[in-house]
């Protein structure tokens, strides 16, 4: 792969994340909908600056996002994160790379934990997240009915110190 970078998202960066939005979520990864219906519903989600990007060049290949957990205080040590990558871009290491500076930016902001949930079905992503540490701290079982059958839901976190 050419050279990547990792930076934050700028506006520019808007409809090939709207586009990488849309191409990724299906009933195979994700309980509902596609919340971003047009490039400005996607640009209110996550407007410029609050995702962290991989670009070649232009071009957009992937991203990841992170909520800090409200309205308790006390969940302030926490982020909530979701990750996408262009179909051309998985499987050759775009994802492993956010996830590793995710992790710096979160360390450099005092985060202890990140964590995430991902369905059953989701075979890939699981072997995933378990690669870059992530553990299976619950199971929502039969949690979603998708494609005519029900599918657990998974929690998971990685601790950070």
């Amino acid at each position: 792969m050419t050279q990547i970078k990792i930076r934050y998202s700028i506006e520019a960066d808007l409809p090939g994340l709207f586009a990488i939005d849309q191409q990724i979520w299906n009933t195979k990864n994700s309980p509902g909908p596609i919340l971003a219906r047009t490039l400005t519903d996607y640009a209110n989600n996550y407007p410029a600056g609050s995702q962290l990007v991989v670009v070649v060049g232009n071009q957009v290949l992937g991203m990841i996002s992170w909520n800090p957990l409200p309205p308790f205080s006390s969940a302030r040590f926490t982020w909530d994160i979701g990750i996408g990558v262009s179909p051309m871009a998985q499987h050759q290491g775009v994802g492993r790379q956010l996830m590793t500076r995710l992790k710096t930016e979160a360390k450099a902001r005092g985060i202890h934990r990140i964590e995430l949930r991902v369905l059953s079905t989701n075979l890939v992503a699981r072997q995933f997240y378990a690669q870059q540490g992530f553990q299976v701290e619950g199971v929502g079982r039969d949690a979603f009915y998708l494609d005519g059958q029900f599918v657990d839901d998974y929690s998971l976190a990685v601790l950070l110190d």
